[in-house]
C-alpha cells in the first residue's frame, strides 16, 4: 500500500510541481490590493493615476486593473518616500524593534496549525512584513503547501540540515524563496526526525545545548525578517522545544470542542513546566504573548459555540477575539496545494470566498496586534 500510494503521489508531484518548477501567484483587483496596503480604494485609485512612480498595474478588460504581489510591495515602499505613510505605519521594523518569532503550537493532531502559519504568514507578506515561514514537520504539510517536494530532489536542505549535530547548514543555504515576494521558507522533510535521535544520544555525552540551536542558528539572518513563525508537529520533541526557547510569542491552534479543551489543559500545564527549564537556562528570556486561536469554528454548531464561550470565561483575554471559521473555500483550496489567497475568486463561491478571506483577516489582524504591541506601536500600522 505505501509503494502504491508512494508511487502514485510522486507522480502527481511530478506532472504539477516538477523539481525546477516554480509556483506562481495571482493578480489582485485594485480593491483587493487597497484593502490589503490598507488604504482607502479612492485614494488608491488616485495614486494610481497622479503619484510618480506608483504602480499602474496592468488593465484587463479595458476597465479593470490587477496588481503582482511585487506591484504592492513597490507602491508602499513609494507610499514611505513620498511621505503618503509614516514610518510607524509601515510594516518593516526599524532598529531597536526585534524580529518577531511566533510558535504556532498544540499538542492535538487536526487544529488546523498548518493552514493558520500558512495564512496568517502569506497575509501578513501581503501587507508588506518580511516573513520567513519554519517547516518542523516531518509531514511537510506546509512546504507542500509552498509546491515544494523535498522527496524529489534528495540534495534539498530542510531544517533538519539548520540543527543536525554534524555539520549543520547556513539558514541562509536553506532558505527558499516562494511565490509571495515578501515570504520565505525554510521547507521540511521526513529528515527532522533524525534530529530527535541526535539529541537523545548526545544526553550520553552531557550534552545540554539542543534547546538553543534553532535560536543560533537563525541569528544571521533576522536582519532580513520583520515576522518567523514555525509550522510544528503535534508533539513536545526537541525540536519544538528549541523553536520555543527562539520564540518571541506561542500561539496555540484549538478546536472548539471538549475532548480538545481537555487535552489544552494537559498541554498548558507541560508546557508551562517547559518555560520553566527554559527560564533556568536562560532567565531573561519572555514570551511577548500567549495566545489561543479558536480554529475550524461554526458559528451555527450550538455545542462549539459553548465551549468557545467557556473558554473566554475562563482565559478571557487569552482567546483571541476572532475565530478562524471553517470554510470549504480553504479545504477545496488546500486539495490543489493552494491557500485562500492563491485561489482566483470567480473560481470559488462568492460569498463563501468572502467569509473565508474576512475570517483570516480578523485573525491575523490580532496577530498583527501582538506584534506591533511588542516593537511599542499601535495598531494603525
Amino acid at each position: 500500500m505505501s509503494k502504491r500510494l508512494g508511487s502514485r503521489l510522486r507522480e502527481h508531484a511530478e506532472e504539477t510541481f516538477p523539481p525546477d518548477a516554480q509556483k506562481g501567484l495571482r493578480r489582485f483587483a485594485m480593491r483587493e490590493a487597497a484593502d490589503l496596503l490598507r488604504i482607502n480604494q479612492n485614494t488608491f485609485r488616485h495614486h494610481v493615476s497622479n503619484l510618480e512612480g506608483f504602480p499602474e498595474g496592468t488593465l484587463e478588460g479595458g476597465n479593470r486593473r490587477s496588481f503582482s504581489a511585487e506591484e504592492m510591495v513597490e507602491a508602499q515602499r513609494v507610499l514611505l518616500e513620498t511621505g503618503r505613510i509614516k514610518p510607524d505605519e509601515h510594516p518593516h521594523r526599524r532598529a531597536g524593534e526585534p524580529c518577531q518569532v511566533v510558535t504556532i503550537f498544540n499538542l492535538k493532531g487536526g487544529s488546523a496549525k498548518t493552514s493558520t502559519v500558512a495564512h496568517v504568514g502569506q497575509l501578513l507578506g501581503l501587507r508588506g512584513y518580511r516573513v520567513l515561514l519554519i517547516d518542523l514537520d516531518s509531514q511537510a504539510s506546509l512546504t507542500n503547501l509552498f509546491g515544494v517536494t523535498p522527496e524529489l530532489d534528495p540534495d534539498m536542505p530542510t531544517s533538519y540540515d539548520l540543527i543536525r549535530s554534524e555539520g549543520p547548514l547556513p539558514a541562509s543555504d536553506i532558505i527558499r524563496k516562494t511565490n509571495f515576494p515578501t515570504v520565505d521558507l525554510i521547507p521540511a522533510s521526513m529528515d527532522i526526525m533524525e534530529y530527535e535521535f541526535e539529541v537523545a544520544l548526545s544526553f550520553r555525552h552531557g550534552a545540554t545545548t539542543f534547546h538553543s540551536r534553532i535560536r543560533e542558528a537563525l541569528e544571521p539572518v533576522l536582519d532580513r525578517y520583520d515576522v518567523v513563525i514555525f509550522d510544528t508537529p503535534p508533539q513536545l520533541n526537541f525540536s519544538v522545544i528549541s523553536a520555543l526557547f527562539a520564540s518571541t510569542g506561542v500561539l496555540i491552534p484549538l478546536n472548539a470542542s471538549m475532548l480538545d479543551v481537555m487535552s489544552l489543559a494537559s498541554f498548558l500545564g507541560m508546557a508551562s513546566n517547559l518555560m520553566g527549564v527554559v527560564e533556568t537556562h536562560a532567565p531573561e528570556h519572555g514570551l511577548n504573548f500567549v495566545r489561543v486561536l479558536i480554529t475550524r469554528y461554526e458559528n451555527t454548531d450550538g455545542p462549539q459555540v459553548q465551549i468557545s464561550s467557556l473558554l473566554r470565561t475562563v482565559l478571557g483575554d487569552a482567546v483571541l477575539p476572532a475565530e478562524f471559521l471553517k470554510s470549504t473555500a480553504v479545504g477545496d483550496a488546500a486539495n490543489t496545494q493552494q491557500s485562500i489567497f492563491e485561489v482566483e475568486p470567480r473560481d470559488v463561491n462568492r460569498r463563501t470566498y468572502e467569509r473565508a478571506i474576512e475570517s483570516v483577516s480578523r485573525v491575523t489582524d490580532e496577530v498583527e496586534r501582538e506584534i506591533l504591541k511588542a516593537w511599542g506601536r499601535s495598531h494603525g500600522a
